[in-house]
């Protein structure tokens, strides 16, 4: 049936079926997401390649690594005042171009110096993307396929893990490591061109904005095909009165990241995303460097590393039935545990067989785990008005944990051994684990609406309207 005009966006969107408009959307951002893991994962082999030919050195792959998560930071803060202000349309796509023109400029600089720099500002716009899109993806998907449609978007984005190391395999060896920047860099700039002409902004922000006319124009792209909606005779004009008396857009009093309910949220959210991208990036950044390290050849090197990264491939389409059949918080708190022993288990392995099947399963266990927090769980906590703050604040947690982590990971390297490095990781994924246990809520088959209802029960009183 057609939805009533009056409808809040949220409903609206909520009964649509997915379609064309649907699938472009997500072409156009799993496709910038594409190359912004890309351009992340790329820097394992770049970093190996860089060292092998004296171009860079530990300490100097440490201050790139850093110096990327540094522009990591101020792109995910970025995106926290852009996002809720200007749009998610507009914040994704020109953060997109501003990474995609760096990343050009990284594949020609002479000095490692301005390596640093232009990876800095690239880091800038790869921040900004990667919260952007998972957080207007999440605001256009259905309620009842919300987990799997955004662990489907995980699932392209992160097959730039296996990808990226392929490539490196194939290409450096021949051309050099400043070919993968080339390849992520102009990668970026297509896509852009397609989200400049095409992208929409999100209905559920347009509306919260009071700028209906607008929300109705993208709504209208999706054609009438939508089933029963759940609190259709909520009407806009509610929302606009919310706004009216001081509301952030969608929950009558205003409510920040700190207002009751919100807060433990908010704290949860930074704890995972802390925890989650140190270990994760631990692992991705460096294990071809401790091959180099360790006397294996850089060809060889780049071998292991591409067997092991397949397990992109499986963990992402893992991500996408468990998110919506087990849920989200019974699976993280069940991986968190996983992880923390295959972590160890890959410290101590020592033929190349069980390297490769112990790393590949880690892997395979890590994109489940990044697939279902950042695609999905992290942003659908949120009430919309505050999504893209939420978000981009543990967001920035994360990667401000991840600027200071890799001198931790050069350090415990060098003076405790390699294998510290694992037991570091297995700490943080036990206490992962327990946050989620003890503060997470279960996210599946709820609308956004109803989750932030739900986190805010009893803060604004029963019988205050919730109108997004």
């Amino acid at each position: 049936m057609s939805a009533p005009q009056d409808a809040r966006a949220g409903d609206r969107l909520d009964g649509l079926k997915m379609g064309r408009r649907h699938a472009s959307i997500f072409g156009m951002l799993a496709g910038g997401g594409f190359f912004d893991g890309f351009d992340i994962y790329l820097a394992g082999s770049v970093l190996a390649a860089m060292l092998a030919s004296k171009f860079s050195s530990i300490g100097g792959n440490a201050t790139f690594i850093s110096m990327t998560f540094f522009g990591l930071l101020i792109g995910a803060l970025s995106a926290a005042f852009l996002g809720d202000r200007l749009g998610r349309s507009f914040t994704a796509k020109y953060s997109l171009l501003v990474y995609g023109l760096a990343t050009v400029v990284c594949a020609i600089v002479s000095s490692f110096q301005a390596l640093l720099w232009f990876r800095f500002i690239a880091g800038i716009g790869l921040g900004t993307v990667i919260v952007t899109s998972y957080g207007l993806w999440v605001e256009f998907v259905p309620k009842k396929s919300r987990g799997f449609w955004t662990s489907a978007m995980s699932f392209v984005i992160n097959l730039s893990q296996p990808v990226s190391a392929l490539l490196a395999l194939t290409l450096i060896p021949h051309y050099g490591w400043r070919v993968l920047f080339w390849i992520s860099g102009l990668g970026a700039i297509v896509v852009w061109l397609f989200q400049f002409r095409l992208l929409p902004e999100s209905p559920r922000w347009l509306e919260s904005k009071g700028r209906r006319e607008e929300a109705e124009r993208v709504l209208a792209q999706f054609g009438g095909s939508t089933t029963a909606l759940a609190g259709a005779g909520r009407v806009f004009g509610q929302a606009e009165a919310a706004q009216r008396e001081g509301a952030t857009g969608n929950l009558g009093p205003a409510i920040s990241l700190w207002s009751p309910g919100v807060r433990r949220v908010t704290i949860l959210t930074i704890v995972i995303s802390v925890l989650s991208l140190v270990t994760w990036y631990t692992f991705a950044s460096w294990i071809p460097t401790f091959f180099v390290k360790q006397g294996i050849s850089v060809v060889k090197s780049f071998t292991f590393s591409f067997v092991i990264m397949l397990g992109a491939i499986p963990g992402n389409a893992l991500a996408a039935w468990l998110s919506d059949r087990v849920g989200r918080k019974k699976t993280l708190v069940v991986l968190s545990v996983v992880l923390a022993i295959l972590g160890i288990l890959y410290g101590y392995s020592s033929s190349p067989a069980m390297i490769m099947l112990i790393g590949f399963l880690f892997i395979m266990g890590g994109n489940i785990l990044i697939a279902v927090t950042t695609a999905s769980y992290i942003p659908e906590l949120f009430p919309t008005s505050v999504r893209m703050a939420g978000s981009s604040l543990a967001n920035a947690f994360g990667r401000g944990a991840t600027i200071v982590s890799p001198y931790i990971i050069a350090y415990l390297y060098a003076n405790v051994g390699p294998r510290s490095v694992f037991w570091f990781a297995f700490i943080l994924y036990l206490i992962m684990g327990l946050f989620i246990l003890l503060l997470g809520h279960e996210t599946k088959q709820q609308s956004l609406e109803e989750i932030a209802k739900s986190e805010i029960a009893g803060v604004l009183g029963e019988d205050t309207t919730f109108v997004g």
